[in-house]
């Protein structure tokens, strides 16, 4: 099934299921507002589409609104006979409006007639099958059929009764909805937030350049679709066309800046992926082997959580392990099936495509990604590429210093979804809306929105370098407990620009993608802005140039010396001051958009001879007019009279009503008028009038071809800019992280060592919890001994709710808080470099559908022995709870002693409610360490059991009882039930840890197996079903 297709059957889905078994009557019509009626007789009206109290010609309009639909030059004529206005009057009795004519009556009438604009939409429409279109008509946008159905529905507006399809003939006029054209913006990021795409058609000419240039200058308003987006290519764009006066930037805080992705399953397991982020210009590769649960593809669709994906295969649609994969981590998705081509068309393409994009100035591009990227990435690209040409984004792939690849493993390692997940690196489980309480929320201090995407992108992959890591550290050290003058200076220039919410990095792409298409993506306005953003701390760094007392010797950090030492070098450059010479600033003080365009540039430096000759050309026409003015004075024997403007209509004679009137030329045109004054233009005037409109909106359209051709010029040096970004960005990192251990000054910096695993810290402290606490100074801290050497294995048992969990989620986020770069809460450490870190928790079950709680453990636990190496941190919680007692013993006790075996010797965590496990340390001193969390007893005479108080603290030791029964006392269940259930639990106790030893051979036989080959879903049940 094509995109066309697929879009197309979602829209009529998306109709059918709010007009099912519906059919419209006349009673359907309410003629007082022109409501549809679009449910059932028998449900009541949505709240959304019932009681509307304002009619299409009555939409409430400000000031400045009301003054726009008063002007007559420029409004499309178009409208004049395209849809009628709703009639209040009810018909009399027996009789029929054009609205409830049956089916027959209408189409058999002679004088149904399509009108212009109708015809115009058909021919459209029927080239743009997946697109909802916005047709410009006046100052309003208006949808139509369909396409008006589904927009009134998800904007709750009122929808104009008529034809729904193309060829529908029951009206005599399409449906239609509409918006005002300053409100587009809003309403359209609703729209796509919604899934769908949607493609704007303006007016592409104006009603003077209409009359002079065009050979049918009473015919149609030419009209072409401008712009096409969805939820991650749309940069709130259509703003530009609004009200100047609105502050473009405040209105865009929210704007999405999804990923768009692509994979290519060329083999059942073997993936290539591409994934470009439109907003920022970042594109990220990768190619990797996969298993069948896609346990893979799950942690990049987790990390980059794109809105849009295409997938390609040899298939005629989608493997259902994929599909399954994307449903799970985002279900409302929009995906697309592309079947493979040949190897040899994708290498062409990509040969085609940076040949001929901007005259072939990156034609050497399409070698270099064919010697760097696999088949299966190649596939991708060109995808992509085809993909985002009709949204004018394809030179996306023209910047190779935005390409990266996601998993480096000499640099960083990749924590899996699972550990995303369960350790809230970046999203509070319990309410997706929050980050609060998750990592980044902890550690998220940036001024900036680039430094705040790069510290994402730094918790999401930690260093395993040491050089790097110990780089940072410094770097944080400098910056926490030293002043310098110009790290002051530099915080405040980063402030300015996070108080003033401008955004460089999202910026220049726009900038880059404007001069490749002359697309409007980017203001006048926000390129002034970026440009003196630029200026103000290029300015400002220049000013240290030539440093005097030393002023950088307190800054030890190799990192901080080599931001500083580039950021001077570029600060040497003149080219921000050359670019800022060739514009204007004042002209952006204008409120009228076209005055903004006319000024803008300083034509001293910025030379357009189009420009100067329309100049010119209104000079003459203004001397014209003055010559004609000086004639009609001497005609009327007014030496004081004057052109006037009334109501936007410029260069009117005035004269009062009477005898004046009446002797003036009979062919001069009256304009408009009062009860004691008439205006006109004599025929000179309106012959010159026109012509001085052709040549303004001719201005207007040269200066708009000037200011692509500047953009150009700032594009090419956007290399330069992205250099300035980029250390702006790392810095703003840097002084967030030192913004933790200013915070918490009982933060330490960890020694990082690389010879061995361990993880050495005294009085931690869990950094969530922590931060969360009221009052955090009672919070309980515990030391960490683990390492290769002594206690690598820590077996933690103890009551329900005694703080195991919260323990081993410490431990690994303390390790990534130190790999990251930052001071962790704890009095000292000595932490190891871990190129994994693998959790299993039972937080994530309901996550997996379809699949026992048994099996899910099982396939992660799956996935954790095959891909750990000597250098990972594994934590495993509560393994063998999805099965009976007897089989969770075993298979618990079974896969703890595999990992103790195993020659690579990870560090691991294991968290259990089963106490029989105890027995591993003493099979394996100085390796296995049991531990469990304190608390203390207090017997009360009124029940069989004692209470339980928790103490938070890691104690050396076993715990025979789990306490459980405590738990149920806090929730409320009744003694004389728990009491009970004391009694049965030490009977049962007893009789199962007699039984559980007989099924080890075989599990850990079978796990072995399991192992040793490549794992599916049939040797995982295996394992599952066999333990007896």
């Amino acid at each position: 099934m094509t995109q066309e297709t697929k879009v197309q059957s979602s829209i009529s889905q998306f109709f059918k299921s709010q007009s099912s078994n519906q059919k419209l009557k006349k009673d359907d019509v309410d003629n007082s507002n022109n409501i549809i009626d679009l449910t059932n007789a028998d449900e009541k009206v949505p709240s959304r589409l019932a009681n509307f109290e304002h009619k299409p010609d009555k939409i409430s309009k400000s000031p400045n609104e009301l003054d726009k639909h008063k002007r007559k030059s420029s409004i499309d004529n178009d409208n004049v006979d395209e849809v009628p206005k709703p009639t209040t009057k009810k018909p009399k009795t027996g009789q029929l409006t054009s609205r409830t004519k049956s089916k027959s009556q209408s189409a058999g009438s002679s004088n149904k007639k399509l009108t212009p604009l109708e015809k115009q939409f058909i021919e459209m429409k029927r080239s743009n099958l997946d697109k909802v279109l916005a047709i410009q008509v006046g100052y309003k946008f208006k949808f139509f059929g369909e396409d008006a159905v589904v927009v009134s529905q998800i904007l709750s507006i009122m929808l104009i009764p008529g034809n729904i399809k193309l060829d529908d003939s029951q009206h005599d006029r399409f449906a239609y909805c509409s918006i005002p054209d300053n409100r587009l913006h809003i309403h359209l990021k609703r729209l796509l937030n919604q899934g769908l795409k949607v493609g704007v058609v303006k007016q592409t000419e104006t009603a003077a350049i209409k009359s002079v240039d065009s050979n049918n200058k009473s015919g149609l308003f030419e009209r072409k679709i401008t712009g096409v987006y969805t939820k991650a290519t749309y940069m709130g764009d259509e703003l530009l066309t609004g009200d100047p006066n609105i502050n473009r930037t405040s209105v865009t805080d929210d704007e999405m800046g999804d990923y768009i992705f692509c994979i290519d399953e060329l083999h059942s397991k073997d993936i290539g992926m591409i994934a470009i982020q439109p907003i920022t210009g970042d594109i990220i590769y990768d190619a990797f082997k996969d298993n069948v649960t896609r346990d893979e593809l799950e942690t990049r669709l987790i990390y980059l959580n794109p809105s849009e994906i295409i997938v390609i295969n040899d298939n005629s649609e989608i493997s259902k392990e994929t599909l399954k994969m994307i449903n799970i981590v985002n279900d409302k998705v929009n995906i697309i099936h592309k079947p493979r081509r040949s190897q040899t068309k994708y290498t062409n393409e990509i040969y085609n495509f940076f040949s001929t994009i901007d005259e072939g100035k990156y034609k050497d591009l399409g070698e270099q990604y064919l010697l760097k990227f696999p088949n299966n990435i190649q596939s991708c690209m060109i995808e992509l590429i085809q993909y985002l040409e009709e949204f004018k984004l394809s030179n996306i792939f023209t910047i190779i210093s935005n390409v990266s690849c996601f998993s480096n493993s000499k640099t960083c390692l990749v924590l899996p979804s699972s550990t995303v997940q369960a350790l809230e690196i970046f999203q509070n489980t319990t309410d997706a809306n929050s980050n609060k309480g998750s990592l980044i929320w902890l550690l998220n201090h940036t001024r900036t929105r680039m430094g705040n995407r790069l510290l994402v992108k730094w918790i999401s992959k930690p260093l395993i370098d040491k050089d790097q890591i110990e780089e940072r550290l410094q770097a944080i050290e400098d910056l926490t407990f030293k002043f310098n003058h110009f790290i002051d200076s530099l915080k405040n220039q980063l402030d300015k620009i996070g108080k003033a919410s401008i955004d460089l990095e999202k910026n220049l792409i726009k900038v880059h993608y404007s001069s490749t298409y002359q697309l409007d993506k980017i203001s006048r306005k926000e390129v002034y802005l970026l440009l003196k953003c630029f200026d103000d701390i290029l300015t400002m760094i220049k000013h240290f140039e030539n440093p005097t007392n030393n002023q950088f010797e307190s800054i030890h950090s190799p990192l901080l010396l080599r931001i500083f030492d580039e950021l001077i070098k570029l600060s040497k450059e003149d080219t921000v001051k050359n670019l800022l010479d060739m514009i204007s600033a004042d002209a952006l003080d204008d409120s009228n958009l076209n005055d903004q365009k006319i000024k803008f540039f300083n034509l001293k430096y910025f030379k357009d001879q189009q420009i100067i000759d329309q100049l010119s050309e209104i000079l003459k026409v203004e001397s014209l007019l003055n010559d004609e003015l000086t004639e009609i004075r001497k005609m009327l024997k007014r030496p004081q009279l004057n052109y006037i403007t009334n109501s936007k209509e410029t260069y009117l004679i005035e004269v009062r009503n009477g005898k004046m009137v009446d002797s003036l030329p009979k062919d001069w045109i009256k304009i408009n008028g009062t009860k004691t004054v008439s205006r006109f233009r004599s025929t000179e005037i309106t012959r010159l009038h026109k012509q001085l409109q052709y040549h303004n909106d001719m201005l207007i359209r040269n200066c708009d071809n000037a200011f692509n051709s500047y953009l150009f010029k700032i594009d090419n040096n956007y290399d330069f800019f992205s250099k300035v970004i980029r250390n702006l960005s790392i810095f703003d990192c840097l002084l967030s992280l030192s913004a933790v251990s200013s915070i918490n000054s009982n933060y330490s910096r960890p020694k990082i060592v690389e010879d061995k695993q361990i993880i050495q810290m005294k009085n931690s402290r869990n950094p969530i919890i922590e931060n969360l606490s009221v009052n955090y100074s009672n919070y309980i801290s515990n030391d960490i001994n683990i390492s290769y050497d002594e206690d690598r294995v820590l077996i933690i048992t103890g009551p329900n709710m005694g703080g195991k969990s919260t323990y081993v989620k410490q431990v690994a986020l303390l390790v990534i808080m130190a790999q990251i770069g930052s001071y962790i809460p704890c009095d000292e450490a000595t932490v190891g470099i871990f190129d994994s870190i693998f959790i299993r928790m039972g937080a994530r079950d309901n996550i997996l559908q379809n699949q026992s709680t048994f099996m899910v453990e099982m396939l992660e636990c799956s996935h954790i022995l095959k891909n750990m190496t000597s250098n990972s941190l594994i934590i495993l919680d509560e393994i063998g709870r999805g099965t009976g007692t007897n089989d969770g013993i075993a298979i618990a006790y079974s896969i703890l002693n595999y990992l103790i075996e195993e020659p690579k010797k990870p560090l691991t965590l294991f968290i259990t409610h089963f106490p029989s496990l105890h027995v591993l340390e003493d099979k394996f001193k100085g390796i296995v360490a049991n531990y469990h969390m304190g608390f203390h007893e207090v017997s009360k005479s009124n029940q069989e059991f004692p209470e339980v108080v928790f103490l938070y603290n890691l104690v050396r030791g076993v715990v025979g009882n789990l306490y459980g029964l405590n738990v149920a006392k806090l929730a409320g269940i009744p003694d004389s039930i728990i009491n009970s259930a004391y009694i049965k639990s030490t009977e049962l106790r007893d009789a199962i840890e007699a039984d559980w030893p007989k099924k080890l051979i075989k599990i850990i036989k079978l796990l072995r197996e399991t192992n040793d080959s490549e794992i599916d879903l049939l040797e995982i049940e295996q394992l599952c079903n066999n333990i007896d």
